[in-house]
């Protein structure tokens, strides 16, 4: 009798098995992902906020096409946030950004002003994957994000993502493009290889992601069409810089994540039927068995 009930229990248990193996490489059904930091308020001039009209419109036209949204506003943008956004498909980073002048990388500001005594982030200080992030009118100080943070410390890799840093210099060498490219898989990385007003990269910017999300163009296609900022020269790089990224078509790698999405239920109902059928049919046959095994005694 034992070895009845055992039996039906192993089975239930390889279905179970079964199911979460497909759920797993099948991928997430949740909806494509977009997040945009925003702490360009923190120099007291650049406008902030979900109110602001880049942030309104960009929300707009990417809800509209089935992708949702998180803003992170001027004062909430931390390390914490930043390690965390290797879930998201579209990264739009409208933070302060600079050159390192020591070791010429790129530097993304967090909102955390940079502490007198920096033993809550020793580890990560003294790993040289964080920096002094200053304002050079204001000397204000806060905690910088290094290249090798992203390298190291980001949770996970991305999946089919795009990293827009809409900051000064974002792309004025490759340090940063490659920490998420090539160490942390994104598809693509787009940034200004100078200074850039905050007008000029929130006008340029809404027009990118317009291009992409409204009109199918490539990245090279839209990237083309975005002008240099005419006050500091700033001209929109993206990198690698490669035929696979110069062709991709951001509007339909959100569109195949969304059909995945879609079809992810149904996809779930039939491998349940047929693991169901499967369990249910084994379990028969080991029935079946122990009839026959135990009639000879």
């Amino acid at each position: 009798m034992k070895f009845k009930v055992i039996i039906p229990i192993i089975l239930v248990v390889f279905c179970i098995c079964l199911i979460t193996i497909f759920v797993f490489f099948r991928g997430n059904s949740e909806s494509p992902r977009a997040i945009i930091l925003d702490n360009l308020g923190l120099d007291g001039q650049s406008p902030s906020g979900e109110d602001i009209q880049f942030v309104q419109e960009t929300r707009k036209l990417l809800e509209d096409i089935g992708v949702k949204v998180d803003y992170v506003g001027v004062n909430d943008v931390t390390l914490e946030v930043y390690q965390d956004l290797a879930k998201y498909n579209l990264v739009i980073l409208r933070v302060h950004s600079g050159l390192l002048i020591e070791d010429e990388m790129v530097c993304f500001f967090t909102s955390e002003p940079f502490p007198e005594n920096s033993d809550e982030y020793s580890e990560w200080f003294n790993k040289n994957y964080l920096a002094k992030a200053t304002f050079e009118r204001s000397g204000e100080s806060f905690i910088g994000v290094k290249p090798d943070f992203i390298s190291n410390c980001l949770n996970g890799e991305f999946h089919n993502s795009i990293i827009i840093a809409m900051g000064c210099n974002s792309s004025i060498n490759d340090s940063m493009a490659r920490a998420f490219v090539n160490d942390r898989k994104a598809l693509v990385y787009i940034g200004w290889n100078w200074d850039v007003t905050v007008n000029h990269t929130d006008s340029a910017t809404l027009g990118l992601l317009k291009s992409f999300f409204e009109n199918n163009e490539t990245i090279k296609e839209a990237i083309d069409k975005v002008s240099a900022d005419c006050r500091t020269g700033a001209e929109l790089t993206y990198y690698p810089d490669d035929e696979t990224t110069e062709n991709l078509r951001p509007k339909e790698m959100i569109e195949q994540l969304l059909e995945k999405k879609s079809s992810f239920i149904p996809d779930l109902i039939d491998v349940f039927s047929w693991v169901l059928l499967i369990t249910l049919s084994a379990s028969n046959w080991f029935d079946s068995c122990y009839r026959r095994f135990f009639r000879k005694f």
